[in-house]
């Protein structure tokens, strides 16, 4: 045999099967069945392989756990209400599946790798939900090739991975085109941090609006932050300092366009007479501010719904029909824009 390693992926495309039921057979899991484990360990003894000891020891037990890894500190997952309408949407399968969830982050922005390590070393779940991360990550391809059922919330395409992800495309240029429709021609545009996909998806939204609509896109109204309501503050700021000339603004989430109103209010600079604003997610808080935003609203609740539904599938060795899933987005028009309510 010729000299290189064999993986679990290269046991899985002779035995045309994925990486989660090659790990399953390996390890005995009865819920695998005779068929399909035989046409594994005969791909395994073929290629021999030899499993590493997490994949050996992954289905040695089951645990009845999902763990959610968050390559984020607890701080910023447990304020951000994105994560918990995400969390309520698990664990509504979960109770129902008699699961438990095991949540994993890391202690600082700089040690993402520390969420993942956490449950590789100590094996203590039967499948992953892995929250979108930097598109530099290279954890999620050690999480898939593990040996784990791996369901991904976010835009990526891997064989041995399931998606849930936003039209987080779709949403920016519906919220651009919202703007341009009612009058906006300087249209400025505060970025999540661009190494996150959701990040990119929006900037290109926002620029494909801007070209249908024979806009010119301009790199001064782009503004990268890091999806907090301080950062949308200090961007509203930094466009008064730099005196920049904007009739519009589309943050990437409602944190920040919810700082930007703040420095607004503090400037004595109209909402919408002035500037108008638009977010994305429509959180809970877009509807007690003032005035009330207008924003993308996304199924957050029914993202975590549908990744738990589609990982609790393949613990049950049952089929997944749609490995891809993109839940769509739609614009609610509230005060903020001063195109009326609905």
């Amino acid at each position: 045999m010729k000299n290189f390693t064999v993986t679990i992926k290269d046991v899985a495309n002779l035995a045309n099967v994925s990486t989660a039921t090659v790990s399953l057979a390996l390890s005995g899991d009865p819920r695998v069945n005779v068929k399909t484990k035989k046409l594994v360990e005969e791909a395994a003894m073929k290629l021999n392989y030899i499993p590493n000891e997490i994949g050996r020891s992954l289905r040695a037990k089951k645990t009845e756990t999902i763990s959610f890894i968050i390559p984020n500190t607890s701080h910023h997952v447990f304020t951000h209400p994105y994560f918990a309408q995400l969390l309520e949407g698990i664990n509504e399968v979960l109770d129902r599946h008699n699961y438990n969830l095991l949540i994993s982050t890391s202690p600082s922005e700089k040690d993402e790798s520390a969420a993942y390590n956490k449950i590789l070393k100590n094996r203590r779940a039967d499948g992953i939900i892995l929250s979108s991360a930097s598109i530099h990550d290279k954890n999620i391809l050690r999480m898939v090739e593990s040996g784990f059922p791996v369901v991904y919330l976010g835009k990526w395409h891997h064989d041995d991975a399931l998606t849930v992800e936003r039209d987080d495309m779709g949403g920016a240029y519906t919220a651009t085109e919202h703007l341009i429709r009612i009058g906006r021609k300087r249209i400025v545009h505060i970025t999540g941090p661009l190494d996150h996909q959701e990040g990119i998806d929006r900037l290109e939204g926002y620029k494909r609006a801007l070209m249908d609509n024979k806009i010119h896109y301009d790199e001064a109204l782009i503004m990268e932050k890091d999806f907090s309501r301080e950062s949308g503050y200090e961007a509203a700021a930094e466009l008064m300092r730099k005196q920049i000339v904007y009739d519009a603004l589309f943050a990437g989430n409602d944190l920040m366009a919810i700082g930007a109103l703040k420095f607004y209010k503090e400037n004595k600079i109209s909402v919408p007479t002035d500037v108008s604003v638009v977010g994305f997610d429509d959180i809970d808080m877009s509807t007690v501010v003032t005035p009330m935003l207008t924003t993308i609203h996304q199924p957050m609740r029914e993202l975590g719904y549908v990744a738990a539904e589609k990982l609790m599938a393949v613990l049950n060795n049952q089929e997944v029909k749609e490995k891809r899933t993109v839940m769509s987005t739609h614009l609610i028009i509230r005060e903020s824009c001063g195109a009326g309510m609905t």
